[in-house]
């Protein structure tokens, strides 16, 4: 009986066939790093999105991303050549800024106080959990994982009762759940962009996303993914390293959506199709439009805000706890310079963005999901439902930080030029 040799040769990642040295050598495959990218990107994509499921199993899905994440970022705190501690700083810097306010003059409403801690707690961790993602292929990964879990949230989306012609999936916030399918249309077309879906699979699950968001009703979502799919394909053409069809065909579609919307509005849900047919009602003629106007004055009489959780009291408008705008609550509440300060980081990062995109395929994608959450925070929610943007913003720092060069241009960019010696009379 012949017995087959499998002992691992001296090449690395090799392993020796039958009938020894001589045998073929065959490649081991490395499981390993493809389960580090799943976990990872998983830990942040369920800290982003765990609240969009049914209350029991959003709260599993929080806790399995804190198991997942603390371990992860340890070990990326402790490893050399992580960008991961980058990003760690700057979270600790942006939320430290955002702090002050809350402790030189403590909420005084329990809406305050709620929110100023899940400032500092929920939303700080899930602006850390990003430092877990390594580098391009975990961001690949990120994005996978997005729309996988934006798919899940369209079929339940898709299969509820709607109510008030407006679905909500598994019980959630109609806005909440748009961003979540939204944001995975855009991570879909940079995964198609980048090949790595095939064309029927992106269109297919394109259709699906896409019916979801519709069937949410919810009009700012809607406006933001434009947005970034737009600024998706901007980027991809920026880009020197390719400049693929692909690009062309995702223009071509994304005009054609248009001139079909433009011309069969009807088509579309009523308060989509209310706010094209008429889009002077929505910006003038809307509670939100109300929240503009008493929240102008407020920031100009209140440089020093009126603290976390006070913008109802001061607005006179007891229904609505904020303004349902980041842009002004934030200067509303924590004043002129910690508003200003944190309006110029996001311009910062974003212009950093735009200009890595020539060299980095990562930077457009990041970029279109900034720009994606700036537009969403604008139309809808607290600063605490603006994790995602807080996200966005440390995927930035991650990128500008050099992580996710391809590894060509990142030894390119890592070369000193040698320094010319005088020569030597002989």
């Amino acid at each position: 009986m012949v017995m087959q040799d499998s002992r691992r040769s001296s090449a690395i990642g090799t392993v020796r066939g039958p009938g020894g040295p001589a045998g073929p050598e065959t490649p081991v495959r490395r499981t390993g790093g493809v389960v580090s990218t799943v976990l990872r990107a998983t830990a942040v994509v369920l800290v982003l999105n765990f609240d969009q499921f049914p209350r029991m199993v959003g709260r599993g899905f929080l806790i399995a991303a804190v198991v997942l994440a603390v371990p992860l970022l340890l070990h990326e705190l402790l490893r050399p050549a992580s960008r991961s501690r980058t990003v760690i700083f700057w979270t600790l810097v942006v939320f430290g800024v955002l702090a002050l306010p809350g402790i030189l003059h403590p909420p005084e409403t329990d809406y305050g106080r709620q929110k100023f801690l899940l400032l500092m707690t929920l939303t700080v961790f899930a602006t850390a959990a990003v430092a877990v993602l390594r580098g391009r292929r975990d961001v690949e990964m990120f994005a996978a994982v997005f729309v996988l879990s934006g798919v899940v949230l369209a079929i339940a989306t898709l299969n509820g009762d709607p109510q008030d012609g407006r679905a909500d999936g598994f019980g959630s916030n109609p806005i909440w759940l748009a961003r979540a399918i939204g944001g995975a249309l855009v991570a879909l077309t940079w995964l198609y962009l980048r090949k790595r879906v095939a064309a029927w699979w992106a269109a297919g699950l394109a259709v699906l996303l896409g019916l979801g968001l519709l069937a949410t009703g919810s009009r700012g979502p809607l406006l933001a993914t434009v947005v970034a799919l737009f600024v998706l394909v901007l980027a991809g053409f920026r880009l020197k390293i390719r400049r693929g069809r692909r690009e062309w065909v995702g223009l071509g579609l994304m005009g054609g959506l248009v001139l079909a919307v433009i011309a069969l509005p009807s088509l579309l849900p009523p308060r989509v199709y209310a706010l094209l047919v008429d889009p002077s009602d929505e910006m003038f003629g809307t509670a939100r439009a109300e929240m503009r106007e008493v929240s102008v004055p407020m920031i100009a009489e209140n440089p020093g805000g009126v603290g976390y959780g006070n913008w109802g009291d001061y607005s006179g408008m007891l229904v609505h706890n904020y303004p349902h705008n980041l842009w002004l609550e934030l200067p509303a509440e924590a004043g002129w310079l910690v508003g200003g300060a944190f309006i110029l980081a996001t311009v910062v990062v974003a212009a950093g963005l735009w200009r890595a995109t020539r060299r980095d395929p990562v930077a457009g994608f990041v970029l279109a999901v900034l720009a994606f959450n700036v537009v969403a925070v604008s139309t809808s929610g607290d600063v605490n439902a603006g994790r995602p943007l807080f996200a966005a913003l440390a995927l930035g720092v991650l990128v500008l930080a050099g992580a996710t060069l391809p590894a060509g241009v990142r030894a390119r960019a890592g070369r000193t030029r040698p320094v010319d010696r005088p020569g030597v009379a002989g």
